[in-house]
């Protein structure tokens, strides 16, 4: 028995649309049939079967289960959602028998994540059962495109969170709730909130508008979507008779020239559009009207679009008598200041035509709701009673919600830090106030967790292998261009270009044998993804050095081509037989078996090429290419940048040669294209990147699952049954892992600050210390700050190795390398903090507040709290501190006595910067030396990466050097438990005034006691602490507080501490 045709036949008998109880499968098999169907049969379905197979047996159980059981045929008087309904059921069915395995096939949804406040919840089992046309609807959607019963009911359960928190549309009292929901990339998100509008025009909203990114050709595939699942050829047709349309109608719309998705029956196998049914447009069952076309945008015309017809004029326009019998308007529109500019201005038009306008049930859903919808303009007087200076975008969506009072506004995004970086104190800005909702990861979905885990491997306990690491199996290392001449990159780069293009090839190839060995597979878009950065120029060179690449190849010749084979064997053949990765997809065991398949693949990609140059397509403004995965099949290579990014699907994306850095995380997780699912072909994905690229997505992925993770923690109701954490309050849980990898990009943080920040792997410098004028201030960091530090070291002075590699732009390099003299000291971890928070800095910047107060934060973070500050379990135990003892040119160093020290004290030679409000920096041998005591090794000797680098310039650094003892233990555990400080102590009188001193005779040394010596430190914190648990960052934003106090941090950071 083929499980297909049974799934076929089962969906023809159960149709989740109906409530009428059909009768027993194994009957109505025979009846449609006509052959029977044995019991062996039917429980080998149920046990073998896949989720997707059982998926249309499964969805008319749970449909039957949970509705009103007055309204079934047969009647029952069994509660739904109940043990007894399913035995009821399953006796219709004729399944009691098999009572076993339906109920292992039956599905409860993991609970949603979900961040809220107290609501009015109006959207009852009840509420839901009464009306759901649209949702049924749309379930059959999801059933048809395969979806199993497990992914319809997830997206059932998140769709009914978000509505339950919205205003009950027929109320007459209303709030204008702001939501956030947070997905993955590329994870279905389109269908969610497909899902959401559905279920919101069943309850009786009347207007859904969807705003749709800023490219066209997003506005274009989300427009399809939602014409395709949810408005129906009725709505697409608005009363034309498709079978005879003017020359003028064809042009209407894209679908109505030749679409094979809108020619397609819907009991045919392929994409095909819903039809609702001789019930679309009774009441409840509203009809939809388009205010948007799959062609045009919305554009003002000399009638308004906006036409809210309101049948009972004598009842307010949320009366359930006058929303029931409306039609229900939809628009789908681009995120373009001069787009909603003109939508805004019918809207008041609307508005003056009908004053009860204002009562029209809205919900604005803002796909990609990080992107353009943002206000990233800095408020220079924050709190303030003045009108807000907002961009273009952000000003015409928050108008789109001050000219439909009742709007309810939703976003969406799988990036969601910008959104909680926005100002939470502006009340018609977006701000997520009313809850935010985290999407589950599908169980199908491939996304960075799937491709990216060389963190798991980085301490070298275990060798990654194909076997044990999703990343050596589907990521190919890319040359770095910064670290080879222009010529060798040149070169290298044409290879790698062809080795992706070959893999494309071969893929293709599987795809067609796979096809060709199990009909149950069907490839309908097989794609190449080639993205370098956003500049036309990059895709034009790359575009035409992949169809000569193409040309020169020959893959139509029929014949064996070597590298090819070689990529098969050693690259394509070991992935595909780990389970892991292929949980038994069909698969050539040869490269020759594989042949007839390359040229079933290369004339597929060869459709609709002309010149003979290659399946290659420019998707820019230049290139002005469109790929058009609705019409038909596309298996090309696509070279673009920011059309090719974020929100757009690349369907049936398998090879990506990706180059582009983003200075963001959630730009570079946006740009992640070969996300998503990868039904039938999972195996065969390979993404080809530099390695410091593929870190960053690692980087990325690992804050993203830590905002993630911390949320769910704190989901949790309280001791008193209030939630532990509020929308408000979510900013603190952003981690940054990498300091140059923000969390989103500077425009949309300006309302954010740092709440802690880690000193590693690179110390950070604190030169910003009190004006010279501040004697006290600059006596008291000597008292406090430098006599505990150097009361700590002792003499003699020890030799610590140094280096530095300068020339890394030009074609020499040279290895600066030695030794340098140092007092040095160990402090309690404890102590040093408390001085440090003690520490007095430049008042004119908040200095403390932005620079210092995080790297307290952290460091007091790493040291533990409560339960951690048992020392066993800190991951900070004590402090390496340095003075340098500097040799001054032609005599000795400057140098002071302080009282209980066992050595004179060196000062260095520093000037204060007075346009930056700093001292200069630190000398580059001394970071080094910190970034040795912080990652736990020796100093004094080199550490092993830069000695090997030094042996291949022939440099030989320990051949006559006798080292010093080490001051600091490296084999015990507090090695890698130690920050490193460096005090740099100087002479902090005017330049000038010493300087005649010294020529009159005057001259005396400067005294600590009077504010006459500076005290400056760097520091550098444990490595090991940022390759645990500890972000590298927190943020916050600012919060009003009340009249007459300052503004402070939205969570204590000791909240926040250990939830990773």
């Amino acid at each position: 028995m083929d499980f297909n045709d049974l799934k076929s036949v089962i969906s023809r008998l159960y149709d989740s649309r109906s409530l009428r109880v059909r009768p027993a499968i194994q009957q109505g098999f025979e009846v449609l049939t006509g052959t029977p169907l044995s019991d062996d049969q039917l429980r080998e379905y149920l046990r073998k079967g896949s989720d997707a197979d059982a998926q249309p047996l499964v969805s008319y159980i749970t449909e039957i289960a949970n509705a009103d059981g007055a309204t079934l045929d047969p009647k029952t008087a069994t509660p739904p959602d109940s043990a007894e309904r399913i035995a009821w059921i399953l006796e219709q069915l004729g399944l009691s028998a098999f009572s076993e395995e339906i109920d292992e096939l039956l599905v409860s949804p993991e609970p949603s994540v979900i961040v809220d406040r107290v609501f009015d919840d109006w959207y009852t089992p009840e509420r839901a059962a009464k009306n759901a046309n649209y949702w049924t609807d749309y379930k059959y959607v999801l059933s048809r495109n395969n979806w199993d019963a497990a992914s319809i009911a997830a997206v059932d359960e998140q769709a009914t969170q978000v509505l339950r928190r919205l205003t009950d549309p027929t109320k007459a009292e209303y709030q204008s709730s702001r939501g956030l929901v947070v997905g993955y990339v590329q994870s279905g998100k389109t269908a969610n909130f497909t899902a959401l509008a559905a279920k919101a025009i069943d309850a009786g909203y009347r207007f859904i508008i969807i705003l749709a990114g800023t490219m066209n050709n997003l506005r274009e595939q989300t427009q399809r979507r939602m014409d395709k699942e949810l408005c129906g050829k009725e709505a697409v047709l608005d009363g034309l008779d498709y079978e005879n349309l003017t020359k003028e109608e064809v042009k209407y719309e894209t679908y109505f020239n030749e679409d094979e998705e809108w020619e397609r029956d819907w009991n045919d196998r392929g994409g095909a559009f819903l039809s609702h049914g001789p019930r679309y447009g009774e009441p409840g069952f509203p009809r939809i009207r388009r205010v948007t076309t799959s062609k045009i945008d919305y554009q003002r015309k000399g009638t308004n679009a906006i036409d809210i017809e309101r049948p009972d004029k004598s009842k307010p326009m949320y009366d359930p008598s006058n929303l029931e019998n409306m039609k229900c308007l939809v628009a789908v529109v681009k995120k373009n200041a001069t787009v909603l500019r003109h939508f805004n201005s019918d809207l008041r038009r609307a508005a003056g035509a009908d004053p009860e306008f204002k009562n029209l049930p809205v919900l604005v859903i803002d796909d990609e709701s990080d992107q353009a919808s943002i206000n990233t303009r800095p408020q220079k007087s924050r709190g303030s009673k003045e009108e807000v200076d907002r961009t273009a975008v952000n000003e015409q969506i928050t108008e789109i919600l001050q000219n439909c009072p009742r709007a309810q506004y939703v976003g969406y995004t799988a990036t969601p830090f910008a959104n909680v970086f926005i100002d939470p104190n502006d009340p018609v800005d977006l701000y997520p106030h009313h809850f935010v909702l985290m999407l589950q990861e599908p169980p199908a979905y491939r996304g960075a967790r799937w491709f990216h885990d060389r963190a798991d491997f980085a301490d070298g306990s275990e060798i990654p292998t194909i076997k044990n690491s999703q990343s050596k199996a589907f990521i190919r290392d890319l040359i770095d261009e910064s670290s080879v001449s222009d010529d060798f990159y040149d070169e290298t780069r044409r290879d790698e270009l062809q080795t992706a293009l070959d893999m494309f090839v071969l893929t293709g190839a599987l795809k067609k044998y796979r096809e060709a060995k199990d009909p149950k597979y069907s490839f309908r878009h097989h794609t190449m993804l080639v993205h370098e950065g956003v500049d036309t120029a990059i895709h034009q060179d790359a575009a035409q050095m992949l169809r000569e690449l193409w040309r020169e190849r020959g893959y139509n010749l029929g014949r064996p081509i070597p590298e090819m084979k070689q990529l098969f064997e050693a690259d394509l053949l070991p992935v595909m037989q780990e389970k892991r990765y292929n949980p038994g997809y069909p698969y050539p065991e040869r490269y020759e078996e594989l042949l007839p398949f390359i040229n079933e693949a290369f004339a597929e990609m060869m459709v609709g090429v002309t010149d003979g140059s290659g399946p290659v397509m420019q998707v820019d403004t230049d290139g002005k290419d469109s790929p058009n995965f609705e019409a038909g099949k596309v298996w090309k290579v696509l070279v673009g940048g920011t059309k090719l990014s974020r929100g757009y699907t690349v369907e049936g994306l398998t090879v990506s040669y990706f180059r582009r850095r983003a200075g963001s995380a959630d730009t570079l997780m946006q740009t992640g294209r070969w996300f998503g699912f990868r039904k039938g072909y999972q195996d065969l994905v390979r993404l080809y990147a530099p390695a410091d690229l593929v870190e960053m997505f690692e980087a990325a992925m690992h804050d993203e699952e830590v905002f993630r993770d911390n949320i769910k923690a704190f989901s949790e109701l309280d001791d008193d049954n209030a939630p532990r954490l509020t929308p408000m309050k979510l900013a603190p849980l952003v981690r940054q892992s990498l300091p140059f990898l923000k969390p989103t990009s500077s425009s949309k943080m300006f309302n954010a600050y740092i709440m802690k920040q880690a000193a590693a792997p690179h110390p950070v410098e604190f030169n910003s210390i009190p004006v010279r004028e501040q004697k006290e201030a600059l006596r008291q960091n000597f008292e406090n700050v430098a006599i505990p530090m150097l009361k700590t070291m002792s003499s003699p002075s020890v030799s610590a190795a140094f280096y530095r590699k300068e020339g890394m732009w030009k074609d020499e390099v040279t290895h600066r390398h030695g030794v340098k003299d140092y007092y040095c000291g160990t402090m309690p971890a404890q102590q040093f903090i408390q001085i440090l928070d003690a520490m007095n800095w430049n008042e004119s910047i908040n200095y403390k507040q932005n620079i210092v107060q995080p790297l307290v934060e952290y460091l007091r973070g790493l040291l533990g709290r409560g339960r951690h500050a048992d020392p066993s379990r800190s991951d900070l135990l004590e402090v390496g501190i340095l003075l340098p003892k500097n040799k001054k040119r032609g005599n000795t160093p400057e140098t002071v006595s302080i009282p209980g020290v066992p050595f004179d004290v060196p000062l260095v030679v520093r000037k204060r910067r007075e346009d930056r409000n700093d001292i200069t920096g630190t000398d580059r041998k001394d970071t080094y030396v910190l970034e040795s005591i912080a990652s736990g090794n020796p100093i004094s000797v080199h550490r092993q990466p830069e000695i090997e680098a030094m042996a291949k310039a022939g440099i030989h650094v320990n051949a006559d050097y006798t080292p010093d003892a080490e001051p600091f233990d490296v084999t015990g555990e507090e090695a890698h438990k130690r920050a490193a400080v460096l005090l740099t102590l100087f002479d902090d009188r005017d330049p000038a005034d010493v300087k005649l001193a010294k020529k009159l005779g005057t001259y005396t040394k400067p005294d600590w006691s009077k504010g006459e010596i500076g005290v400056a430190i760097a520091v550098g914190s444990p490595h090991a602490a940022i390759k645990g648990s500890e972000g590298f960052l927190e943020w916050g934003v600012h919060l009003a507080a009340p009249e007459g106090e300052e503004e402070s941090p939205i969570v204590d950071v000791s909240a926040v501490d250990g939830v990773e």
